[in-house]
């Protein structure tokens, strides 16, 4: 028999909600305000995304002309903000925040599904200091615009879904695909978890009995195909194909053997099987610290239960403080018998988490398939919530963090799942009356509402403390730390006066930030030269590149890459093309900070040397 779904009116809007919004609104002013301009690194991926939006505009072709790993929507639209706005790095930094601000709304209004307001609101806050405004990575400025666009439209997306599994109309599917396809073309996968959640969805309405679900699926794939096609037909008919996929690995194709050594990194699987007991061990904190909010929950309620009910009471008691110990025990465990890593948050056990989830909700399902009772919507949707969350760490499966670049973009779903099961399942399942349940969500919210402060502070703290250096050009200010700052300000002020506006310099292996800057072209495809990606017939065509256009200067940059099996440029990779600079330039300037003085290539401290070109 069909499994019916019973849609509650919980999710309505409340008369606390524009309360809710304005508190949140507030928080994200107060942290924007705490870590004005602190959100930028010179270094690393933040050059490329500011500089090659500014190389399209100039004229080149992505993919042909610039090589890029992820899909063609952000440097393009960034591009034509730049257009629009002026080549600033305020510009990008405008586009973080609106994006910042649309995903906070859309993961509140997503918590709403299954939480009440003040509850969703606590959700949000800790997106917002986990994830839009953390010291470690952040929304304003990320690692790849790509996958912050690519979030915004996947979690628009959802929220398209969970609109049609609400209201079973097929016709908001059509705006999930359009969603889905402006991901796709953004961060594809982003883009795969949305399909993902779209085919649970699916497999609910089947179970459901609903018919013509060959149309809802049609409605969600048409536009997603349409855009993906369109965009991807007009990069084809100038960038041949074997460019697309060889060169710049848009499937996962031809990718160097140090590029698979850092996603076995990133995966966690290069540190298995302690990367699988750290898994168990966070899994069990969380149970733990979700026995512990119902234990004090009920040990509140006993005084206002009556004598007569002790032993219900006892039991809930027992209930819950077996739920803690048992938790902290297995956690203790993984961590002194498996090495597991003590300090991993709670959210690094979101695989079993998810896993769990997924499996009650999918046994809840089939069994009701021959029941008459009905199935609540928020099981579905948690279920469905649960799918997308589940892929969205695929490639992060045995190391979900809450820190690193990567962390912002798959951290929302996860903390609206972890807190439901602490303020809505826990409390029911490890409590054994309504009181007792109530004081635990109380407890459980004072608990998160503390970390959300403590956090906040944290962040705040830590961005002041540390970025305090500043540079300053006409095309943008950002402030960094004193370890950063010095050397890269030192090469921006040799760059100005020992080079003219229309000449071109080389920033290796990454640092185009400089480029951008200081307003000076950027010779190679390669906007950053990681171990692997300039090898081969690429390293002579680089080395080709820069002898044909006389480049009068190259920077080459201390930044070791241990993280891809490799040492620094130019000595763990990448030897030819050092020896070609070394060949036919000479060293005139080093740049350093009060820390790298003494410093060689290959030490963890930043320097900077200045190449210019041999005479003739």
């Amino acid at each position: 028999m069909p499994v019916k779904v019973d849609r509650p009116i919980s999710v309505d809007r409340s008369s606390h909600d524009p309360l809710a919004w304005l508190a949140l609104a507030a928080l994200l002013i107060v942290m924007l305000a705490l870590s004005w301009e602190r959100w930028t690194s010179p270094l690393i991926d933040h050059g490329r995304e500011m500089n090659l939006p500014a190389r399209i505009l100039a004229g080149e072709q992505l993919y042909q002309d610039l090589q890029y790993l992820y899909g063609p929507f952000a440097p393009y639209f960034n591009a034509f903000l730049y257009w629009v706005f002026g080549l600033r790095l305020a510009t990008l930094h405008g586009s973080g925040m609106a994006c910042a601000a649309l995903i906070l709304w859309i993961t509140y209004w997503l918590a709403r599904r299954l939480m009440n307001t003040w509850e969703a609101a606590l959700a949000t806050g800790l997106v917002l200091v986990i994830c839009a405004l953390k010291y470690t990575a952040n929304y304003v400025q990320p690692y790849a615009y790509g996958a912050l666009y690519g979030l915004v439209f996947a979690l628009a997306a959802l929220g398209w879904i969970a609109r049609y599994l609400h209201s079973q109309r097929s016709r908001w599917l059509g705006w999930a695909g359009i969603c889905a396809g402006w991901s796709l073309i953004s961060k594809p996968e982003l883009a795969a978890a949305v399909v993902a959640a779209f085919g649970a969805a699916l497999l609910l309405g089947l179970l459901s009995g609903r018919r013509r679900l060959w149309r809802d699926a049609a409605l969600f794939a048409l536009p997603l195909v349409i855009i993906v096609v369109a965009a991807y037909g007009l990069i084809l008919s100038r960038v041949p194909w074997r460019v697309l996929l060889e060169d710049n690995h848009l499937l996962f194709t031809n990718v160097p053997p140090q590029l698979v050594y850092f996603n076995r990194h990133l995966s966690g699987l290069a540190d298995w099987p302690r990367s699988l007991a750290t898994v168990v061990a966070a899994a069990s904190l969380w149970l733990g610290v979700c026995g512990l909010c119902a234990l004090i929950g009920s040990v509140i309620a006993q005084r206002r239960l009556s004598p007569s009910q002790p032993q219900g009471t006892l039991f809930a008691l027992r209930r819950a403080a077996i739920a803690t110990a048992g938790g902290l025990l297995v956690w203790a465990v993984a961590v002194l018998a498996f090495k597991a890593r003590a300090e991993a948050s709670p959210l690094a056990g979101a695989p079993l988490v998810l896993l769990a989830v997924i499996g009650v909700g999918g046994w809840r399902w089939w069994r009701a398939r021959d029941a008459r009772e009905p199935v609540s919507w928020s099981s579905s949707w948690l279920w469905v919530l649960a799918v997308f969350g589940l892929a969205l760490i695929a490639r992060v499966f045995l190391n979900v963090t809450i820190s690193g670049p990567y962390a912002p973009f798959c951290t929302p779903p996860l903390i609206i799942i972890f807190l439901y099961l602490l303020f809505r399942l826990a409390p029911n399942w490890l409590t054994s009356s309504a009181e007792a349940a109530s004081d635990a969500r109380r407890v459980a919210k004072v608990m998160i509402a503390l970390s959300m402060v403590a956090l906040m502070l944290n962040t705040a703290a830590r961005f002041r403390s540390r970025h305090t250096y500043e540079l300053s050009t006409p095309r943008g200010r950002l402030l960094t730390t004193p370890a950063l700052g010095p050397p890269f300000a030192a090469a921006i002020r040799f760059v100005e006066t020992h080079t003219a506006a229309s000449d071109e310099v080389a920033v290796l292996p990454q640092g185009t930030s400089i480029n951008f800057l200081t307003g000076r072209a950027y010779p190679l495809r390669e906007e950053i030269v990681l171990p692997g990606l300039l090898s081969g017939e690429r390293e002579a065509e680089a080395i080709q590149r820069l002898q044909a256009r006389r480049v009068p200067l190259i920077l080459v940059i201390n930044s070791p890459a241990a993280e891809f099996q490799a040492e620094v440029f130019g000595a763990g990779y990448n030897q030819t093309l050092m020896r070609w600079i070394q060949a036919h330039y000479q060293v005139t300037a080093r740049f350093d900070s009060d820390t790298s003085r003494q410093a060689h290539f290959g030490d963890p401290s930043c320097f900077i040397l200045a190449y210019e070109r041999r005479p003739q």
